[in-house]
């Protein structure tokens, strides 16, 4: 894996562009490398909406990696939003893994787990609302209900609660989402008594954040009516205003501590479980700091010029989809990714991985086949301009792609909807930059892929319609139509050019007897046999075609008479070997005749038709006589 000669942890993880996956995918791509490992860290950007199908698509990035080449696995389950996902990691890991599995922030059994003291975990901020704040009648909003995390952090609160003697009943718990989406509930059931609680104690950042903007929606303060606190300690927690007062949980300290469990059992087969505490982080949410204080200035500052930049990237996007509408090919797409490719900070390189027959007409493609192709590719940050340079899947990458020291490579699926066309791999000059992902720019190269194959399924309908409409079913030769579009324009092209054409008027002789006596199967092989002796003679620029029941005509550029004869010596050849090898109880025979010349501004394809027919009708007269002299 990775093809440089060192093992490989994988990392299986969704959305690393969160706070928590972010400073997980840094530290980890930090601490392998301090001990010699690649990284190779295999994500999605997961669920939207109710889209099944895209679900699918998301998910087969972790069918991508051959599990039995780790070195070790580092998963965490509780950022998967996609239940599915879960099952089918677990599943490649039982089947194939043969190394140490952990498991961050949710257990596992049989792997190594690194844990939140959940039993502690909300202890720290309880006791400062309580002792250091007076509060007494605190709430308590929680994640879902039965989740491991959400259940022992609730358990932690009701168990400082009751050992400082303070009741907590029913209109004081509520189940939460660990996201933004039950705020609006969650301020409903604390104020069904007819007022608010003093403190409200969350469970993560994020619940905590809304709620905040909900209360004062209602015209509720924080945190002059109301104390507000969170968990997990993310950055938008420091620039909101207020800044919100939080348990700290040292991320960097988690992914250390599963690259070393790694690292220690890589031979003994031992599992482990670590626990990380958690340290309260006094802001202004509980009344503790002014509004503005000197320690959120500086994130605030920040935090203006990241919005300011992402509306700069927002539009840069934009006009990066637009750019790829103009692309009609998977070869031009190089051309628009490095016009856009330094929007992501610091990228060092960045692939598109496509499948093998991603260009076949197939309206589905599912997973990853064993040979996948680099068709774009961005290298120490230069375009490597039009490449297509297939290697083992089983490598994520081809030797070109890599160095000698430990890499560590980001992989997200590119997709459509169900349909699988391949993956993006991309790295970063700096550790700091790992994690950054931007989901339009995903969307944007997977939604040019899927329009680029859609066109050209369409433009490959199109010339199957046009040669339904212009080819002759029976022989493969052009039909009238086509002879019409086709021979006429080779011959204007004579005409301009002063070059020689020749224009053959060819009649299957004896058809109607050799249907009316054996069959009209019989006569359609008689029809194919003379079309395959004109594909067989056939010159460079010929156009041949069957212009109606019996009648064939042939145009194609000459140097003389000779090269004439040539094809006609060529054409009856044919015929002949047919008659000796086909066995049937019939011959098939041909009549021809033949107008050569350099068209003049008065001739027209129709004249050279009309004498070289002249011929054929005088030849076919005379063929007949002379085979009914032979059977006399």
């Amino acid at each position: 894996m990775f093809s440089n000669g060192r093992k490989t942890i994988g990392l299986l993880i969704f959305n690393t562009y969160a706070d928590f996956q972010s400073e997980i995918c840094q530290s980890m791509a930090e601490r392998a490398e301090e001990l010699g490992y690649n990284l190779a860290i295999i994500a999605c950007y997961g669920s939207y909406g109710t889209y099944q199908e895209y679900y699918q698509g998301e998910m087969m990035i972790f069918d991508l990696p051959s599990y039995d080449e780790f070195a070790g696995i580092v998963i965490a389950f509780d950022t998967f939003n996609i239940p599915a996902a879960k099952d089918r990691v677990l599943e490649h890991i039982q089947e194939k893994a043969d190394c140490p599995v952990v498991s961050l922030r949710e257990r596992l059994v049989g792997v190594s787990n690194i844990l939140i003291d959940e039993d502690r975990s909300m202890e720290g901020v309880i006791r400062h609302i309580i002792e250091d704040h007076g509060k007494k009648d605190i709430a308590f909003m929680t994640g879902h209900q039965g989740r491991y995390d959400a259940e022992a952090r609730l358990r932690c609160f009701r168990k400082v609660m009751d050992k400082y003697g303070l009741p907590v009943n029913d209109h004081r718990i509520f189940y939460g989402d660990f996201w933004r989406g039950k705020a609006k509930e969650a301020c409903e059931w604390f104020g069904q008594e007819g007022q608010y609680p003093e403190a409200i104690v969350c469970a993560n950042d994020y619940m905590a954040l809304s709620l905040i903007d909900e209360l004062y929606e209602r015209g509720v303060r924080v945190p002059e009516d109301v104390l507000v606190t969170g968990f997990d300690g993310v950055e938008e927690g420091v620039v909101y205003n207020p800044s919100l007062t939080t348990l700290h949980v040292d991320f960097k300290q988690m992914a250390y501590a599963a690259v070393d469990l790694i690292h220690k059992h890589q031979d003994d087969g031992q599992i482990e479980d670590v626990y990380v505490s958690t340290k309260v982080v006094i802001r202004e949410s509980c009344g503790c700091l002014e509004r503005g204080h000197s320690s959120t200035i500086a994130q605030r500052c920040a935090q203006h010029k990241f919005g300011a930049r992402s509306e700069n990237l927002e539009m840069q996007l934009s006009f990066m989809a637009i750019d790829f509408n103009q692309v009609s090919s998977i070869e031009e797409m190089h051309q628009v990714i490095a016009k856009y490719i330094y929007n992501i900070e610091n990228i060092k390189n960045y692939v598109i991985c496509l499948r093998e027959d991603v260009e076949e007409n197939k309206v589905k493609f599912r997973g990853y086949p064993d040979t996948m192709h680099v068709r774009t590719a961005i290298r120490e940050r230069l375009d490597m301009g039009e490449v297509d340079i297939p290697f083992e899947r089983r490598l994520l990458l081809p030797e070109e792609m890599n160095s000698d020291e430990p890499q560590c490579y980001f992989f997200y699926p590119i997709h459509f909807q169900d349909s699988c066309y391949g993956y993006e791999a991309y790295s970063f000059l700096n550790h700091e930059s790992c994690g950054t992902a931007y989901v339009r720019w995903t969307i944007a190269v997977s939604n040019a892929i899927h329009n680029i194959l859609s066109q050209k399924r369409m433009n490959d309908l199109i010339v199957e319609l046009e040669n339904m409409y212009i080819q002759d079913v029976l022989t493969g030769l052009y039909n009238r139509r086509g002879f019409e579009k086709y021979g006429r324009m080779q011959f204007s092209k004579a005409r301009a050019r002063d070059s020689i054409i020749c224009v053959v008027g060819i009649d299957l002789d004896g058809l109607k007897p050799i249907n009316d006596i054996y069959g009209h199967h019989e006569g359609d092989s008689a029809l194919r046999a003379v079309g395959y002796a004109i594909q067989e003679a056939a010159v460079q620029g010929q156009i041949g075609a069957r212009i109606g029941g019996d009648e064939f005509e042939v145009i194609f550029p000459c140097r003389d008479r000779d090269d004439v004869k040539n094809w006609i010596r060529v054409f009856e050849e044919s015929l002949d070997n047919f008659n000796q090898k086909s066995q049937k109880p019939y011959d098939v025979h041909a009549s021809w005749g033949y107008k050569i010349g350099i068209p003049t501004a008065n001739d027209t394809i129709e004249s050279y038709m009309n004498e070289s027919d002249d011929i054929m009708y005088k030849n076919k007269v005379a063929n007949k006589l002379r085979r009914n002299e032979a059977l006399r």
